[in-house]
């Protein structure tokens, strides 16, 4: 374990309690840290890639932990969440996960049973500037596209070229049941869509979800969401494909 867990020289980030104010202090190198986390609130470590690389993290402790690796809106990164139990050992896990551009990323440590654990964290980074993407300007919640209810729009993802979802955010004109749908556009390949809607400004985890790949096309998917008036739902839709592909995505609102 210790050897995988190694950080060398030519590390690229620090991994800091976020309850440090102001003057953040570096995860010792190679040298692990303690922290507890409790069943209603994750413990969070800020992560400062200065290039893009793996990051690797491993815990350690008592209860179910469960780790996630969020950007700064705090939703999870491709790849980014594991809960593998490993050897066994449901407060044993071990994170690795592709860096694709430098910024500022958390790892959450989350208590998936028990009221309190105490762990053991400790993190690594591979510089590795060829795995940088190309940026893509609404890949986070903070960037979304605003849109109105009951107007339809066409779009489309190119995971190959940086473009793995989009982001949305749609404001409620009164009280109701919100429905967000998705659709193919074209003849070409069906893409494998992935609908997700999130309120309350929680990106970490979706209110509602839809890969079911309606009438059995995988293009096809719908989310329905309770809103109270001037509420905001953000909306994620995402793929599991490689190749480009366009989609239309709609939405209607009922009292």
């Amino acid at each position: 374990m210790s050897r995988v867990l190694a950080v060398t020289a030519g590390l690229a980030l620090a991994l800091v309690a976020p309850t440090v104010a102001q003057s953040p202090t570096p995860l010792p190198m190679g040298a692990p840290g303690q922290a507890t986390v409790t069943d209603d609130r994750p413990t969070e470590f800020t992560v400062a890639a200065k290039t893009a690389g793996v990051l690797s993290v491993a815990v350690q402790g008592t209860g179910d932990l469960a780790l996630q690796l969020v950007d700064d809106d705090g939703q999870v990164l491709p790849d980014g969440s594991t809960d593998r139990d490993l050897t066994g050992n449901e407060g044993m896990e071990l994170l690795s996960t592709t860096v694709t551009e430098p910024g500022s990323y958390r790892v959450r440590v989350r208590l998936q049973g028990g009221d309190k654990s105490t762990f053991t964290i400790a993190g690594a980074f591979l510089t590795f500037p060829a795995f940088q993407r190309p940026g893509d300007p609404d890949r986070r919640p903070g960037n979304a596209r605003s849109i109105a209810v009951g107007k339809p729009l066409e779009d489309s993802l190119d995971a190959a070229n940086g473009d793995s979802w989009d982001w949305y955010v749609l404001k409620a004109a009164e009280e109701g049941t919100l429905t967000v749908v998705t659709r193919q556009v074209g003849n070409g390949d069906t893409p494998d869509l992935v609908l997700e809607v999130y309120t309350g400004g929680n990106f970490g985890e979706a209110q509602d979800r839809s890969d079911q790949d309606l009438q059995g096309n995988s293009a096809s998917e719908s989310v329905t969401v309770q809103v109270k008036a001037g509420e905001a739902v953000h909306v994620r839709v995402s793929g599991n494909f490689s190749n480009a592909a366009k989609y239309r995505l709609s939405s209607s609102l009922a009292p």
